[in-house]
């Protein structure tokens, strides 16, 4: 019996994908690595970390190293030169683009789904926030990144069916946020989530075969996947939402759009599609109608609390 090959799906974001959040965009970005060839490019990440003087006990940050210009010392920032850096940069530039990765990048526009929530808010006579709360409790402000969390594991459930392989999933560490990703993960090795006509209906017979298991890892990790998916992620998120610069430096922004253009120059060459997918409305209801539907429910149901928060039920003025 021949050994399978094992490849790992990493995911970060870029943006803020709760409701509450400030913003109307967000992505996810997906990399899949073989778990060989990751652990010897994190090796390779270690030795470039060295060279140029780029602290090896953690991961970098995209923000941080490529606008911020700056490294984490012990919870402090402190300022790196900008040779060291573009040396770093092109020296990772250069192992990411000759190494076998492929590339996901799905991407979400919240305003439709806000709106829902303020014509709901603005019939039942509340603020915006008391219904956002009110998606807490329910479990659903933040089932976008679950949503789209879902779809990146089902392509990769497809993706290991088509080498013949088996995989598992990294994802950053969002601390409570979490079970996201792990509803996501049940979600799409669960057949019974798709009608049986569904593409998504075979991809997860797929991801419940093929993916075996999850794990999350916080930004002391070390981990090549989890630090190339941050540096993708925040350039495309920059580069295709025109984030205004931090710096009133010409020279500073001039450096960090270089960067960028050339980080996005990489992605085109590793992603799977040639080109991120927009997450539409109608393409959410085929991924996960399920939460679309709870989601909706959940606005037609809602009935603002008659007892303000501490008052015993009652009638007012009587004990």
């Amino acid at each position: 019996m021949k050994k399978l090959d094992n490849y790992i799906l990493f995911i970060d974001e870029s943006g803020k994908s709760k409701f509450s959040d400030i913003g109307d965009h967000f992505l996810l970005c997906g990399l899949i690595i073989n778990k060989d060839l990751h652990s010897a490019l994190s090796s390779y990440m270690i030795s470039l970390k060295e060279k140029s003087d780029i602290p090896t006990s953690g991961n970098i940050h995209a923000f941080d190293l490529f606008e911020d210009e700056k490294i984490r010392v012990e919870g402090d920032k402190k300022r790196i030169a900008y040779s060291k850096i573009n040396t770093f940069f092109t020296r990772l530039s250069h192992i990411v683009q000759g190494s076998e990765i492929v590339c996901l990048v799905v991407r979400m526009d919240k305003r439709p789904y806000k709106e829902m929530i303020s014509k709901t808010a603005r019939r039942k006579k509340v603020s915006d926030s008391a219904i956002i709360n009110y998606l807490k409790r329910e479990g659903l402000h933040d089932f976008l990144y679950e949503t789209l969390a879902r779809r990146l594991i089902l392509e990769f459930g497809y993706f290991l069916e088509k080498k013949d392989a088996h995989g598992e999933v990294v994802a950053e560490s969002r601390r409570q946020d979490d079970h996201a990703v792990l509803e996501a993960f049940l979600s799409a090795t669960t057949t019974s989530k798709y009608r049986p006509e569904a593409i998504y209906h075979e991809w997860s017979k797929f991801s419940f075969k093929r993916i075996h298991g999850l794990t999350f890892q916080n930004k002391k990790g070390l981990s090549f996947g989890l630090e190339i998916a941050d540096l993708f992620a925040w350039s495309h998120f920059n580069s295709h939402y025109k984030r205004q610069r931090i710096s009133s430096s010409h020279a500073n922004n001039n450096r960090v759009d270089i960067r960028l253009e050339k980080t996005e120059e990489i992605m085109k060459d590793l992603c799977a599609r040639k080109k991120p997918e927009d997450i539409t409305s109608s393409k959410l209801k085929t991924i996960a109608n399920d939460r679309v539907s709870e989601f909706t429910e959940a606005l037609k149901q809602y009935k603002q609390c008659s007892v303000s928060s501490g008052t015993p039920p009652g009638n007012p003025g009587e004990p």
